[in-house]
């Protein structure tokens, strides 16, 4: 669906029960099409919000090598 969805980027975040959850950003024509991409790729989606704006102040920093 390259005509309607566009994976920006994804945060792996920890959820407050210590479980392993994600926020993806996506560039979309619309949450139907963010719901139906989902959908095809057997992904879950619990919640949809539009950006209003972005505030960009530098880049997301790199990973800290271990």
């Amino acid at each position: 669906m390259p005509d309607e969805v566009r994976w920006i980027r994804s945060y792996v975040i920890e959820e407050p029960t210590s479980a392993v959850g994600t926020v993806c950003i996506y560039q979309a024509t619309s949450p139907e099409a963010i719901r139906r991409h989902a959908e095809k790729a057997d992904l879950p989606v619990s919640e949809i919000i539009q950006v209003a704006d972005t505030v960009y102040v530098r880049p997301d920093p790199e990973p800290v090598a271990t």
